[in-house]
């Protein structure tokens, strides 16, 4: 798989990536791959944070990105 590199994505996107680089420490492939579509990055992270504002606790939607992502690792291997 190729890397996606940050330095490549529009202007437009590098302060939102810069945001997402604090809230979580480094920036999931999923945001590098939209942030080539500045427009794409703002709905997916207005997404994203419209889904956290739900009734789960924060450890339970963890968990279940977890989860999630290593069901999508064990389906892409085979």
């Amino acid at each position: 798989m190729t890397r996606i590199v940050i330095a490549d994505a529009p202007e437009a996107s590098r302060p939102l990536l810069d945001a997402v680089a604090k809230q979580f420490g480094s920036v999931p492939n999923l945001f590098r791959a939209v942030a080539f579509r500045p427009q794409a990055l703002e709905g997916h992270l207005g997404m994203f944070g419209a889904l956290g504002k739900g009734t789960l606790p924060a450890a339970t939607r963890e968990r279940i990105a977890l989860a999630v992502a290593s069901k999508i690792k064990a389906s892409l291997a085979n």
